[in-house]
């Protein structure tokens, strides 16, 4: 089953938190307590009132439903709050890492240079294109950002740091006492703890090698959007049904889905080693 694209899933969330403004605005409360109000002085029959109920509740529902069509209609306020949504979701802040934080915040930049080309460029067909490059990109970010989160989380990750110094030194001295031992008790023992430490370290240098590649990965990774960021801004509204233009949405398509399935694959070896650190390189069930 395909899960819904992360740009998809941002874009209801932020449809439903409109509506739901829209619905308990200053300006609907308004309405709806001056229709409440209009409603009962028509419901006492004064003489001096004019109208029935049932105008005034009408009156009073079409105003609601001018003012929840406007609000949902507003293209400005919809990017403003998707905005807010994004950049709280991605939240540079929430890694530990400045070198980490100043990637991540490059890969957001070139989403912000697109919105601006969107409202730069008055051409309905080009703000199409882009906008879809955008939603794309966005989709592209998500990946990025559960990857440097990844990568913080094993940079600050206190455990593993000491384990990548001790373990090969302890390897080392169990290896040495091996040999210099004539018990036989006490060599299987040694033995047994040789095995669990070789383990602990294999996993060790195993994630250390993945961690490694998720880095240069992330890399080229931002390479590769700035790169793709300029060929979008410089296909013009004739180009956009070219070929040239939709190789690029399926180049960007193809990024998407393979980043996400490598950060898929590297999620369960962080989840798998980590956990063995921890337990000393004992697998358990």
């Amino acid at each position: 089953m395909n899960q819904q694209p992360v740009s998809e899933q941002m874009r209801e969330q932020v449809r439903k938190s409109i509506l739901s403004y829209a619905i308990f605005r200053p300006e609907s409360a308004l309405v709806i307590a001056l229709t409440m109000g209009m409603v009962a002085l028509a419901l006492f029959n004064f003489p001096w009132f004019p109208g029935e109920w049932w105008m005034w509740a009408l009156f009073g529902a079409a105003g609601e439903a001018a003012i929840i069509l406007s609000t949902l209609r507003d293209s400005r306020f919809h990017r403003y709050v998707l905005d807010r949504m994004f950049y709280d979701r991605y939240d540079v802040k929430k890694l530990r890492n400045p070198e980490l934080r100043q990637k991540l915040s490059k890969a957001l930049e070139y989403r912000e240079l697109l919105i601006k080309e969107i409202e730069r460029k008055d051409d309905p067909v080009l703000d199409d294109y882009l906008m879809d490059m955008t939603r794309k990109l966005e989709d592209w970010i998500a990946q990025v950002y559960q990857l440097a989160q990844r990568l913080d989380a094993y940079e600050q990750d206190a455990i593993i740091a000491r384990d990548l110094e001790a373990v090969p030194r302890d390897l080392e001295k169990f290896k040495a006492l091996l040999v210099r031992e004539q018990e036989a008790v006490v060599r299987a023992e040694l033995e047994k703890t040789i095995s669990i430490k070789q383990t602990q370290w294999d996993t060790l240098r195993n994630l250390r090698d993945t961690m490694a590649t998720a880095r240069l990965q992330l890399e080229n990774t931002l390479s590769t959007i700035g790169t793709v960021y300029m060929q979008v801004v410089l296909i013009g509204s004739k180009d956009v049904k070219s070929s040239r233009a939709q190789r690029l949405q399926a180049d960007m398509t193809e990024q998407v889905r393979a980043l996400q399935d490598t950060s898929a694959a590297r999620e369960e070896v962080y989840e798998y080693s980590a956990r063995l650190v921890r337990q000393g390189g004992r697998v358990t069930g």
